[in-house]
């Protein structure tokens, strides 16, 4: 592994997964707060079209599915990309409507106990002044820090801060840009990536800003294709060392680029951390987590991951009196006691209690796309997939360019606040119990959208959380003929002393016998969405650990 020379912060922890390790300790608010949102929002919005915007636009048929039609979108839009590419949608974005304080003040009132904002993402625009990447949201577009707007308002409202950064993909992400069209009236001629601007003037140039910090540098050279590959120009559009299909081995990273790279990318997530402080850092490192040697850091494997992690770990630690508050998010590691892991758009099969965990989905797209679906239930019972498995649970509604919520995404807010108000008792603190839920029906994975919404959930479709020797029992549908049976109370369970449904105040029958709790529920639901029991007894164990079975919910 190569030492990222870029020194960190003094303390206990060295840039090693051993030593983060065996310093890090689960942070006690973590478990407390259990919802938070994610900010998913940048300039790649401003096309109106979804995730991945600044990479699709040169890709006009090897874009993953729904994505083919964005090349096309943006050249009706606003041009050929040999002409009008992404460093030309930067400065369209104004963020002119976005109120960080109110969308903050919304996000609480939703029941987020923490927020996760984008620091990054893969299209490499840093957003904030950033001391490493003249690409960044003050110099171009807003011309405002949006991470700054964020912490100051989640530190307003008592919500903890976290930054996401993705830009270890734009060590290869970009490199459509440096192709061109293989067919049509502008066939072979260069995309923006590739042309050659010596000795022209631009406007970028006029800011003293450099392509490369922007795009990276064209890698054709540095990728050996199969031989099996008909059309080579074909597979390289295609390259992705994650998922569009060139086999392990077939690409290598240039490593003297590499290793700056991640020399810069390092400086940066350090400047964000000196700058703000946060309570946690995230990173969408594919396959494992960046530069590790494949996935978003094939060809270079070196220590700049441990290393910032660890200059958190160490000012964190100073900052807190010599206690550790902070927390890094991957999508793997070499040491899981020293870091939490992102489950995305989906939930693990079985309770997980090795580590902090959270699960994320966005509403729709991540980033904007005009008609998005609206649901509330499908968020609520997503939300109640992750809790009742042992993890917490983020989701992005997804702002316009401008900065604003749709009015379905304002409402769903609402929704979440207003169930929050009468069943968050058994959510905020609580642990996953002895089996997370009885039933057959369990919501799919990826993003949230129709099909989530149309889950057939049952009212003998059950999650189960505990706190405080509770145990809660969310139904995920009201029962139809008012009665629900919960199986794993049965007598054998222990004895049970009271159950109530929460947000109402009618007194319940109910009884307990070999099959089951037998609940009668009142006439009128306290609610929508879900329906919160809360079961009280001293050593309540569930009869059975046999895990709710799982089906195939149709999209």
């Amino acid at each position: 592994m190569e030492v990222i020379n870029v020194p960190i912060a003094p303390g206990p922890c060295e840039p090693t997964w051993k030593s983060l390790g065996d310093n890090f300790k689960r942070p006690g608010w973590w478990r407390k707060a259990k919802i938070g949102m994610w900010l998913h929002w940048g300039p790649q919005s401003v096309g109106e079209d979804g995730d991945w915007y600044a990479k699709w636009i040169y890709m006009p048929k090897y874009a993953w599915g729904n994505y083919r039609t964005v090349y096309a979108d943006h050249l009706a839009k606003y041009g050929h990309p040999s002409q009008f590419g992404y460093k030309d949608m930067l400065p369209l974005w104004k963020a002119e409507k976005w109120d960080p304080e109110v969308l903050m003040a919304l996000y609480k009132r939703a029941g987020a106990r923490y927020v996760i904002a984008q620091g990054m993402h893969h299209d490499n625009f840093d957003l904030w002044d950033s001391k490493y990447q003249p690409w960044n949201s003050v110099k171009l577009g807003p011309h405002r820090s949006i991470v700054g707007g964020w912490k100051a308002a989640a530190d307003k409202q008592g919500i903890r801060f976290g930054i996401a950064f993705h830009g270890d993909y734009s060590l290869w992400w970009y490199q459509p840009a440096f192709l061109s069209d293989l067919e049509g009236p502008l066939k072979d001629v260069p995309y923006d990536g590739a042309q050659n601007y010596d000795g022209k003037k631009t406007w970028w140039k006029d800011m003293g800003l450099d392509l490369k910090d922007l795009y990276g540098i064209d890698l054709k050279d540095e990728v050996k294709m199969p031989a099996t590959w008909k059309d080579g120009l074909t597979a390289y559009r295609m390259q992705s060392p994650l998922s569009h299909g060139v086999p392990e081995g077939n690409l290598k990273l240039h490593h003297d680029f590499a290793t700056w790279y991640a020399t810069k990318w390092t400086h940066r997530i350090i400047d964000a951390i000196d700058q703000f402080s946060p309570d946690f850092i995230y990173f969408d490192g594919g396959g494992s987590y960046p530069f590790i040697g494949h996935g978003t850091g094939k060809g270079l494997r070196a220590d700049a991951t441990p290393r910032v992690i660890a200059h958190l770990y160490n000012t964190n630690i100073a900052k807190n009196g010599g206690h550790l508050e902070a927390m890094a998010f991957t999508k793997g590691n070499e040491d899981p006691r020293a870091i939490a892991v992102n489950v995305e758009s989906h939930v693990p099969d079985a309770i997980k209690r090795d580590q902090p965990w959270q699960t994320e989905n966005g509403l729709g797209e991540w980033f904007y796309k005009s008609g998005t679906f609206y649901d509330s239930g499908m968020v609520i019972h997503q939300m109640l997939e992750a809790v009742s498995h042992d993890g917490n649970y983020a989701i992005n509604i997804p702002l316009s360019p401008a900065g604003e919520l749709d009015p379905g995404g304002r409402k769903t807010l609402e929704d979440m606040g207003s169930w929050m108000d009468l069943n968050s008792e058994g959510i905020y603190d609580s642990s996953a119990w002895d089996v997370w839920g009885e039933g057959s029906v369990v919501m799919h994975g990826g993003n949230l959208g129709k099909g989530q919404a149309k889950t057939p959930y049952t009212g003998q479709d059950i999650r189960f959380t505990t706190k405080d020797g509770a145990v809660f029992a969310y139904l995920m549908a009201w029962p139809a003929d008012g009665k629900t049976v919960i199986h794993s109370l049965a007598n054998a369970a222990g004895k049970v002393s009271d159950v109530t449904l929460l947000g109402s105040k009618v007194k319940l029958d109910w009884r307990q016998t070999d099959d089951g709790l037998l609940v009668t529920l009142p006439p009128s639901k306290p609610c929508e969405f879900a329906y919160g029991l809360k079961v009280s007894g001293v050593g309540l164990k569930a009869v059975s650990a046999m895990p709710a079975a799982k089906s195939s919910i149709p999209k």
